[in-house]
């Protein structure tokens, strides 16, 4: 704990580098959760970021005092516009004593970085040794899926990292504990109800894995669906407080905003999801008839199969694809135990050949990582609280 203090004093990013270097060692794991929290704080913020929302929600409950009645009122109303518990509530705490944007993010990026750190370990901890360069790119991959610049989504991201951290301990590692921390997620954002269900479905009948695969082979072939039909079926049944959600994320106007974001958006931001789509498929199209896998592998590759089954699907609603992020959670998760534990030739092969994808997500990934890495985030703490300086590192290279 001394050097994560250390080094987030001085320097967090130089802190990121050495725990990077010594990942094995103790103070790595807090070094680098205390990094995504000085991230937090340091990140651009300005109006094409997600987050400056909050951040402007701060200022106003602080400088109009709202109490509480009033605060517990505004949940889930369509003309006020508060998120989800988790960020209704922390942002309302922190109006309370001040109206300081990088102090809530500081918070943000701690409570991130607490679970994204931590789901990295989890996986990591299933080897031993020094890692070659085939399980150290797949840990990159899954560590960029949603990496922690991405700290900015607070509500869905965070709520990923809190799902499959619960999710992980109990399929893996058979610890109860795991399904409290996954149906909390909801509490971060309320379409985790998807993943939750599906969780509790599976745990329940636990279908076998091989025949979920030809599931997930199907889901490929789902070509379109019914907005109207499901916006309908959605109002029908969810309860009063969900509807305004709803009918934000399916309104005609929405729906035709989201479509005109992504043909205006460039190329890679719109495929480089793909590209874990089709390692996806032929690398667990390898794996899926090994009958060596181990018993928690199995389990998390069925889950994972589930997942992305019908998270193929809902990315053809609007938002629809933020599910099949987090679905890349389980299924990189499981390739990179499989990878670090399994010695069988075909499966050591096909990584490799299929590793190029992997290359070109991560490049991609670091590129797009580079719209909110601020140059601030270079400094520490103290330069950052006494500046406000939002200049993104992308612009040193256009």
């Amino acid at each position: 704990m001394k050097n994560a203090f250390f080094y987030f004093l001085l320097c967090p990013f130089l802190g990121l580098i050495n725990a990077i270097k010594h990942y094995r060692s103790s103070w790595a794991k807090p070094t680098l959760i205390a990094f995504v929290a000085f991230f937090g704080m340091s990140m651009v913020n300005n109006e094409d970021v997600d987050g400056s929302e909050y951040v402007d929600k701060l200022v106003i409950m602080h400088a109009t005092s709202v109490d509480f009645d009033t605060f517990k009122a505004s949940f889930f109303n369509e003309t006020e516009g508060l998120p989800d518990l988790y960020v209704g509530l922390v942002t309302y705490v922190f109006s309370l004593f001040t109206d300081n944007g990088q102090l809530l993010f500081f918070f943000y990026g701690f409570v991130f970085g607490y679970f994204y750190i931590n789901n990295i370990w989890l996986v990591l901890n299933e080897t031993r040794g020094e890692l070659s360069w085939l399980p150290i790119l797949f840990l990159l991959t899954f560590s960029f899926v949603l990496g922690f610049w991405l700290v900015t989504g607070v509500r869905m991201n965070t709520a990923a990292h809190v799902f499959f951290y619960g999710a992980f301990l109990y399929l893996y590692h058979n610890q109860k504990k795991g399904i409290f921390i996954a149906l909390s997620s909801v509490l971060f954002h309320f379409s985790f109800v998807l993943p939750i269900g599906l969780f509790l479905i599976y745990s329940l009948v636990r279908f076998h894995y091989r025949f979920i695969y030809f599931f997930y082979l199907a889901s490929f072939f789902v070509a379109e669906l019914n907005v109207e039909f499901i916006r309908t079926f959605l109002e029908l049944n969810l309860p009063d407080f969900l509807q305004p959600k709803v009918k934000s994320y399916l309104n005609d106007e929405y729906v035709e905003v989201f479509y005109d974001n992504i043909g205006s958006r460039n190329w890679y931001v719109n495929y480089y999801l793909k590209l874990l789509s089709y390692f996806t498929l032929f690398f667990i199209s390898v794996l899926i008839f090994k009958s060596n896998l181990t018993k928690g592998v199995q389990k998390l590759l069925g889950f994972s199969l589930l997942f992305l089954s019908v998270a193929n699907i809902t990315s053809l609603l609007p938002s629809g694809s933020r599910f099949l992020i987090v679905a890349f959670l389980f299924s990189m998760a499981t390739c990179f135990i499989v990878i670090a534990q399994v010695k069988f030739t075909l499966v050591t092969r096909s990584a490799k050949f299929l590793s190029p994808l992997l290359i070109l997500f991560c490049i991609i990934s670091i590129r797009m990582s580079f719209d909110f890495i601020n140059i601030t985030t270079f400094t520490n703490p103290i330069v950052v609280l006494f500046t406000d300086i939002n200049i993104p590192l992308i612009d040193f290279f256009k």
